[in-house]
């Protein structure tokens, strides 16, 4: 992929808590971050917001079309909203697993990729082995990072072709 993205809390949460930001700098050259979005991280206690802000990957950028985010305001989290108006602003990738967000962000014609699709990215790009997937699933899941069974079994088949 080599490019930059515009991500969501949830996939930056989840990776700093497994110290696993190589499977976003295996594909991407920037990944931009929403102010809100920061600030969301920064409520959690468990020390993610020290590790992006330390990351060379990791870039804070602010949004400026407000009356998009305005639109967005009681539909999704400020931090989703936020996401979705930056990567629309700079016709990036959103990296975005919310279900809801996802729907909203694919209307707005936005690309996007989740927490699943980086891992099935690295597999096709041969930075991590299949094996090393699963295990990386059955970690966020631990994490509360949650997976419907029907999106598990999906992933399962992709990275096993």
């Amino acid at each position: 992929m080599r490019s930059t993205i515009v991500s969501d809390s949830t996939t930056l949460i989840i990776l700093g808590k497994i110290e696993r930001y190589d499977l976003l700098e295996n594909l991407f050259d920037k990944v931009y971050i929403p102010s809100e979005v920061i600030h969301e991280v920064s409520q959690k206690s468990d020390g993610v917001l020290h590790k992006i802000m330390a990351h060379v990957l990791f870039e804070t950028r602010s949004i400026t079309d407000s009356v998009t985010l305005k639109m967005l305001d009681g539909i999704l989290d400020s931090g989703e909203s936020e996401a979705i108006v930056l990567a629309k602003e700079l016709q990036c990738i959103l990296l975005i697993d919310e279900k809801k967000g996802r729907a909203v962000a694919k209307t707005m014609g936005l690309d996007i990729i989740g927490l699943l699709g980086v891992l099935i990215a690295n597999v096709k790009s041969e930075t991590i082995a299949r094996a090393e997937a699963v295990e990386i699933l059955n970690t966020i899941k631990q994490e509360k990072f949650r997976v419907s069974k029907k999106l598990e079994e999906h992933f399962l088949d992709v990275i096993a072709q």
